[in-house]
């Protein structure tokens, strides 16, 4: 009896010292923030919470709101003066070309020789996530102006975003209750974005290698964490009165077999990506349907770098920047 009163007081003093921990947590993120949401994370599923640098105690909580469905394809004629557009991804929209020789152009720069009233600012690098995409947004959001447009281009990096699952995997019994810790608590996301740093730039320890079964299983973290970012962007973007935009940029034709040399986790991020827009009321510009109805379009160009299908070439750069632009501001 004596043992099972100690085993009993042992559980309630672990779990006190957790909630207190917790507690403790939470309320100095308040007083950086000043955002009492922060208390309702977990508790409430239409709150987010975002590490955005943990160095710098950067941290972004949004209550999600329901977004009112807006008609598109107004700004030209709307606007006065330039029409300001922020653009995000990876390499594909920083313009990244390695097999090209150099680097030629991207498609935002592009965009912005279509029209003068144009201005872009391309917050793109190659490599990089929704993960980087949402530090750069939240880190220039409290400019005086925001942007009229946010072209949204994440999508072939996200695939390894599945690898953020690996940092603390070995310490908890079950990835389950891994994933469950990391929705409901705030110290361990704090712990956990402090552990994946110290492990990056202190030790220098490298990225384990995850093979494609792995991969795949681990694709729904990736979603998640997509989602988790990109449905921050869009609150964004709503409280800034900015009209936002999820793009999916087309890859290599194969003028022979009719169809897009793809790789399988597309599939996947694209049937989300759709769902996703749907459900917060923002555009879907599917660069691979509007591709298909270009009536230039023709299978002796080069559109892409030399044994890639990702990253365009000059010609294809200014390709979609049109296809874009023809989609922003109804151009027939």
């Amino acid at each position: 009896m004596n043992r099972f009163k100690i085993i009993k007081k042992i559980i309630l003093a672990f779990f006190i010292t957790i909630f207190l921990v917790e507690l403790v947590a939470r309320v100095i993120i308040f007083l950086i923030t000043l955002n009492a949401n922060i208390f309702f994370y977990g508790i409430l599923k239409n709150i987010s919470f975002n590490i955005i640098d943990l160095s710098k105690l950067n941290f972004l909580i949004i209550s999600e709101k329901k977004i009112t469905p807006k008609k598109s394809k107004f700004y030209k004629k709307s606007l006065e003066g330039n029409i300001l557009i922020w653009t995000f991804g990876g390499s594909t929209t920083e313009g990244f070309e390695p097999n090209c020789g150099h680097i030629t152009s991207s498609w935002p720069n592009e965009l912005s020789k279509l029209d003068e009233n144009i201005e872009i600012k391309n917050f793109a690098k190659k490599g990089s996530t929704t993960n980087y995409a949402i530090q750069q947004y939240f880190s220039n959001f409290k400019n005086k102006r925001k942007p009229d447009i946010i072209l949204w281009a994440n999508k072939i990096n996200e695939e390894y975003n599945s690898k953020i699952v690996s940092s603390n995997k070995n310490l908890i019994m079950s990835l389950k209750i891994y994933k469950t810790l990391k929705t409901n608590f705030i110290f361990f996301l704090l712990y956990d974005d402090f552990l994946k740093k110290f492990n990056t730039h202190i030790l220098k320890i490298p990225e384990k290698a995850i093979d494609k079964v792995e991969i795949q299983k681990s694709w729904s973290e990736a979603i998640r964490n997509y989602n988790k970012n990109t449905k921050s962007a869009i609150n964004l973007a709503s409280e800034g009165k900015s009209k936002f935009y999820i793009v999916s940029l087309f890859t290599e034709y194969d003028f022979e077999n009719n169809n897009f040399k793809r790789r399988e986790f597309y599939d996947v991020w694209e049937k989300n990506a759709k769902i996703l827009a749907s459900e917060y009321s923002v555009d879907y510009i599917d660069t691979e349907i509007l591709f298909l109805k270009e009536k230039k379009i023709k299978n002796n160009q080069k559109y892409f770098c030399d044994k890639d299908n990702v990253h365009q070439s000059l010609l294809g750069n200014k390709l979609t920047a049109k296809i874009i632009y023809n989609y922003l501001f109804d151009v027939k």
